[in-house]
């Protein structure tokens, strides 16, 4: 099917099946057929009892069909007898007053005729009809996709629910259960990109009230658009999840007919835009609290230096020497608790996505307790990325001061650096539990690999690194 295609499943099309045999009209089986004539013997005297031979069963039927003993067998007169319909009494008196067979012939033929005309006109209508809803329907997709591609969510969303509520339109065809997703993700996407819009008239404003400052405005707002930009809104993650859910109950997977879209195609998605929000909602309040932090060391520049000189000269009135450098002592102290807050804050923002992402993995782990979602790529390659993420989370913030550090160094060094910064139990716990996911993602990509499937090259090395310490993978070429 290709793109803007209308969603109709083909035997929706009007098409007969290969092979599929006409059927004839009944002018046509009147027009070939002839009645047999059946005489009542007439050497029988009229009072006799049973004269045809009709056996005791048979007798019975005719009591109750109200016919007389003389009478024969409705199958015997009449050919295919109950399933056929009776001939009219016209066609009775023609066969049965021994009238030209020629005429008789000619007389089916005309109505032969006349029939298939009629009947060929009814099915022209009905053809042009289709075709005309067909039309309207192949407009109205490619509408929806057009309105979707320039960003009018509200009318594509109104395209899509037009065609779902066509009983001619099937949502598991042409990828259409797919683009409703996106419209509910996307819902509501023209009012965000309005206040981002006025946002950035405000900030322009504020710039050309600072001139001095109009060049480093410009580059924080053009930093600002590209950071926090993200596909779809959080505030839709619920009626995408109830959209799919009833997908998935309507739908469930048929393993007599694997080809037909059904839950085995939904849930991989449904969870893909799960992981997919969560991360985006992490990365973007990492970057507002850098954001932050940023701004409160701007605004501790000058201040802090006075602050420092007091401070020190306290100390050294006061007989506190910490190094041969007293403002230097100070400074370093103060970053010392600065970066301590800071690291308490991205804990606790690790600590809330890790048990988000916990949740996504106990349904994920659920639902591919049952075939054929055990074995499923795509489900196990989702399973796997989330738990190298979720490893990822239980790394405490401090042991990761130093990124520039082991950038470039292969997996099992990391794991070496880390674990010689830990100082305290939790730390040394948090490193054990993401072993754990480690080998768990380990084990579903290696799944992968034992079934025929095909990964990325990180993928390939990261599961020989626990086979051959000479695969060893950096974190350049990982997740």
């Amino acid at each position: 099917m290709g793109p803007f295609a209308a969603p109709v499943p083909g035997f929706r099309l009007g098409i007969p099946p290969h092979g599929a045999k006409r059927r004839k009209t009944g002018a046509e089986q009147e027009a070939g057929e002839t009645e047999p004539e059946w005489d009542i013997p007439s050497h029988l005297p009229q009072d006799s009892i049973n004269p045809l031979s009709h056996p005791p069963d048979v007798l019975g039927q005719f009591r109750v069909a109200g016919l007389s003993v003389s009478d024969e067998i409705p199958s015997k007169i009449h050919p295919l007898f109950p399933h056929k319909p009776l001939p009219s009494e016209d066609k009775q008196r023609r066969t049965r007053g021994g009238g030209n067979r020629s005429a008789i012939a000619s007389e089916a033929e005309s109505e032969a005729e006349s029939g298939g005309v009629e009947k060929r006109k009814d099915k022209n209508s009905t053809t042009k009809q289709f075709s005309e809803r067909l039309r309207h329907l192949s407009t109205m997709t490619a509408i929806m996709h057009r309105c979707l591609d320039d960003g009018d969510i509200a009318r594509a969303k109104r395209a899509f629910g037009l065609l779902v509520r066509t009983k001619d339109v099937d949502i598991r065809q042409g990828g259409l259960w797919a683009v409703g997703s996106e419209i509910l993700m996307r819902d509501g996407e023209a009012e965000e990109r309005e206040r981002r819009r006025r946002q950035r008239q405000r900030q322009q404003q504020q710039v050309e009230d600072e001139k001095e400052n109009a060049r480093t405005g410009d580059e924080n707002a053009e930093h600002e658009r590209q950071e926090l930009r993200r596909w779809g809104s959080a505030t839709n993650i619920e009626k995408v999840k109830s959209y799919f859910e009833n997908l998935i109950q309507q739908y469930p997977h048929d393993q007599h007919r694997p080809y037909l879209t059904s839950a085995l195609d939904f849930w991989p998605a449904l969870f893909g835009i799960e992981i997919y929000n969560m991360d985006a909602e992490y990365r973007q309040a990492l970057y507002r609290l850098r954001e932050r932090e940023e701004e409160e060391e701007e605004e501790e520049g000058g201040d802090g230096e006075d602050r420092d000189v007091d401070i020190a000269a306290e100390d050294m009135a006061m007989g506190i020497a910490y190094s041969d450098d007293p403002f230097e002592a100070h400074r370093r102290r103060r970053d010392e608790e600065r970066h301590g807050v800071a690291w308490a804050v991205r804990d606790e923002l690790r600590m809330e996505t890790r048990e988000v992402a916990a949740r996504i993995a106990g349904r994920m782990d659920q639902v591919m307790e049952n075939a054929p979602f055990t074995t499923h790529r795509e489900m196990l390659r989702l399973r796997a990325n989330l738990a190298l993420f979720i490893g990822d989370l239980y790394i405490p913030s401090r042991l990761l001061a130093d990124e520039d550090g082991i950038e470039g160094v292969s997996l099992n060094s990391v794991e070496d650096i880390l674990r010689s910064r830990a100082e305290l139990a939790g730390e040394h716990n948090a490193l054990a539990q993401r072993r754990e996911e480690i080998e768990r993602a380990r084990r579903l990509f290696r799944k992968i690999l034992d079934g025929g499937g095909e990964v990325d090259d990180w993928v390939q090395k990261f599961v020989l690194t626990d086979e051959d310490e000479g695969h060893d993978i950096t974190l350049d070429d990982a997740w």
